[in-house]
């Protein structure tokens, strides 16, 4: 585990005690249901295109291919195509889309140089599990249908988004199939039923998310909630986590790295001091967040080159 900084900068520490002065209170006691969630998806889309708002020269192509829907990112000056990123964008399962991402998406495209695709997967409590599961494997085997050999595929996803990216490269090693060339994860959830959340000691800090708001998220996704799991000796790719140490999450982050490891894989965790939940996705607030990008970058240079596996 490595501390990128000692303490974080005044703009982060604002934005996590303003929010959990506004924000969180009213997310922690607002109800989660069909007749709330239309107006909070707007609300969240329209908040992330604020505080992250696609890069000049971004190009954006929608893909609606069968059972496949989402969109191509291109951050402005990326050219390449011998690899990709999949990107699973966060939002408690219930909220989120790939238009809400495309800030995020052009950053991770321009910093590393590759296209990203953030796939728009069905959410709860219309589609509950297992309909995001399969629409991120589907969305997988479609890239490498179009010639992404697996080791040539990052894949990438924060807090939901986070524990989705994670569940399908476990799954997809506990079955046998090529795996994907690296996982990139901003506050990943691991343990549906938030006991290693709301054990943890920084979560009592966190500017935005609230015991009972992840769980009322949580049950519409599944009645069953499950941990990240991986067994020891199971062939996973290298894996890069970035955290807060202030978050509610947190603790999730810093597990799912320990079980990451503890399969031999090589896992990268980076706790960052006085940060809010998912912090990357919000760069014209929060100024790591694009030392966080850059991080995301070197860890793609080193685990997509020439000699990634191709099959």
């Amino acid at each position: 585990m490595t501390a990128p900084l000692v303490r974080g900068s005044w703009q982060a520490r604002t934005v996590r005690q303003v929010s959990a002065l506004t924000a969180r209170r009213l997310a922690a006691a607002a109800p989660v249901n069909a007749c709330t969630l239309p107006l909070a998806r707007m609300l969240i889309d329209q908040a992330l295109r604020t505080v992250a708002p696609p890069l000049s020269g971004t190009t954006v192509e929608q893909v609606r291919d069968g059972r496949i829907t989402g969109e191509w990112v291109r951050g402005p000056r990326t050219g390449r195509t011998d690899a990709a990123v999949l990107y699973v964008h966060g939002g408690g399962f219930v909220a989120g889309s790939a238009a809400g991402y495309r800030g995020v998406a052009a950053r991770l495209s321009t910093a590393t140089g590759l296209p990203v695709f953030a796939v728009d997967y069905r959410l709860a409590p219309e589609h509950p599990y297992p309909a995001a599961p399969q629409d991120i494997d589907h969305a997988f085997r479609w890239l490498t249908g179009r010639g992404h050999a697996p080791g040539r595929i990052l894949v990438a996803g924060d807090s939901a988004g986070g524990f989705l990216a994670a569940d399908f490269v476990i799954t997809r090693a506990r079955t046998g199939l090529p795996a994907p060339g690296g996982v990139v994860l901003f506050s990943p959830m691991a343990d549906l039923s938030l006991e290693v959340a709301t054990g943890y000691e920084g979560a009592r800090a966190c500017g935005l998310l609230s015991a009972g708001l992840s769980r009322r998220a949580v049950t519409h996704f599944t009645p069953d909630p499950y941990q990240l799991l991986p067994a020891r000796g199971l062939q996973l790719p290298p894996a890069l986590i970035h955290a807060g140490d202030t978050e509610f999450f947190g603790g999730d982050a810093v597990a799912l790295a320990e079980r990451w490891t503890a399969t031999g894989a090589v896992c990268d965790l980076q706790v960052w001091p006085d940060q809010i939940h998912a912090f990357p996705v919000l760069p014209l607030l929060i100024p790591e967040s694009r030392l966080a990008y850059r991080s995301a970058a070197r860890f793609a240079a080193a685990v997509l080159t020439p000699t990634a596996a191709a099959v």
